[in-house]
């Protein structure tokens, strides 16, 4: 009899768990539900490439997969919403088509935006989620002059970089008293302000209680007027349906290292999955374009049969102006110091150690430097930080040089 594998959600996540399902050789039905309209598409370009393009028409190319895909791998695509989950039955009731029984059920279903209370969208008032939102907003910055943003995260920031290239004048509004004190160290989060503020933007730190106000011809944020506001300031994970069902939730779906639920059959992954993450099995909810991929390529192939654990290392990364950020490693982990390496032009590599184990690491247009010691810190290799510090060891020597020490062999770098 053939076997029916229903995913929840047609974003990245959702796509890629369909085409690695193929991949594993499963040959069963596939059947990937979205609520919007547009075919699975990566969202890192909608706050980036969608704002800043010259052309409307050829403005976004983050299609997951040529359309053509999932007719040849027999995926089908439905445009249509879940309203329940009865995992006892292994039945799914959807908006539209109605009752469709699964052998398998995936969660890929991401998160929704944080709102303000009492602030909906409006003519002068936007959220940046989906393609659709990117789109209005695009034909709204054409007309604008002026912009608030209410929230410093990388969203935020990847729009105010957006909107100034575009030749807004941009205020950046932030409950915090510095940018991304979670995420990164604070010599980078204070070069990353000092670089926007060098481009023209404005920061209001400590902005607490703002009152956002539409009117005729704009929006008032606190005392100030503006064309429009951008509101910036996280989300929620799309679990909602999965609680109603009985499935264990907490800050998202619960999962276990094989991407499986509490119910029988059902499995979570991307941003709406909460993990258990790293020794002590911390729970860990991702929202990064990593993360959605590989966790759903390990979730599809447990489905179709293989014992896959998911154990990632987290690497995320942001484009602003003309600096390419990445980060690799845990955000917010403890560490013992830091050792840069500094380049031309505000190049640099900034890593965190801990027992003598990079634990994090960031790059500023040097993303093939944390690709030199990824195994490094996939595997907590301690290093010696002398030769970490040292400008003239290479970071692609660094590995061969720090297991040729262990062994006892001095090594030659060359």
């Amino acid at each position: 009899m053939t076997q029916t594998v229903l995913i929840i959600g047609a974003g990245q996540a959702g796509a890629r768990a369909a085409e690695a399902l193929r991949n594993a050789a499963f040959d069963g039905r596939i059947v990937l539900v979205g609520d919007e309209r547009h075919a699975p598409y990566e969202r890192p370009p909608l706050s980036k490439d969608v704002l800043t393009a010259h052309d409307d028409a050829d403005c976004f190319k983050g299609w997951v997969h040529a359309a053509d895909l999932y007719r040849e791998a027999r995926i089908e695509w439905l445009n249509d919403r879940l309203l329940q989950l009865d995992t006892q039955r292994h039945v799914a009731m959807l908006e539209r088509t109605g009752e469709l029984r699964y052998d398998h059920c995936l969660f890929t279903t991401g998160g929704r935006v944080r709102r303000l209370p009492s602030v909906p969208d409006g003519p002068h008032t936007f959220h940046l989620r989906t393609l659709d939102d990117a789109m209005r907003l695009r034909a709204r910055l054409a007309t604008a002059r002026s912009v608030a943003v209410i929230g410093g995260g990388f969203l935020g920031l990847e729009f105010a970089a957006s909107a100034r290239t575009r030749g807004l004048d941009v205020s950046v509004f932030e409950t915090a008293s510095s940018l991304l004190s979670r995420a990164l160290p604070p010599l980078l989060a204070d070069r990353l302000r000092v670089k926007h503020e060098h481009h023209g933007v404005r920061f209001v730190f400590g902005a607490h209680e703002l009152q956002v106000k539409e009117h005729a011809t704009g929006v008032q944020v606190g005392a100030e007027h503006f064309d429009l506001c951008v509101i910036a300031i996280g989300q929620h994970p799309n679990d909602d349906i999965a609680k109603a069902a009985g499935i264990v939730t907490s800050n998202g779906i619960v999962v276990d290292r094989h991407c499986r639920t509490s119910a029988a059959d059902v499995y979570a992954a991307g941003d709406c999955a909460n993990f258990p993450y790293g020794a002590n099995d911390q729970a860990t909810r991702l929202e990064s374009w990593q993360n959605a991929q590989e966790q759903a390529i390990v979730a599809a192939r447990n489905i179709a049969g293989e014992a896959v654990r998911y154990a990632p290392t987290p690497w995320f990364w942001t484009d602003q102006y003309d600096w390419n950020i990445q980060m690799l490693g845990m955000p917010g982990v403890p560490v013992d110091g830091w050792i840069e390496r500094a380049g031309a032009d505000g190049k640099t590599v900034l890593m965190g150690l801990r027992d003598s184990v990079i634990v994090q690491a960031f790059a500023i247009n040097q993303g093939g430097e944390l690709r030199a010691i990824r195994r490094l810190v996939e595997e907590a290799t301690p290093v010696d930080a002398g030769l970490l510090a040292d400008p003239n060891v290479k970071l692609r020597q660094l590995e061969r040089l720090t297991r040729s020490t262990q062994s006892g062999d001095q090594g030659v770098l060359v």
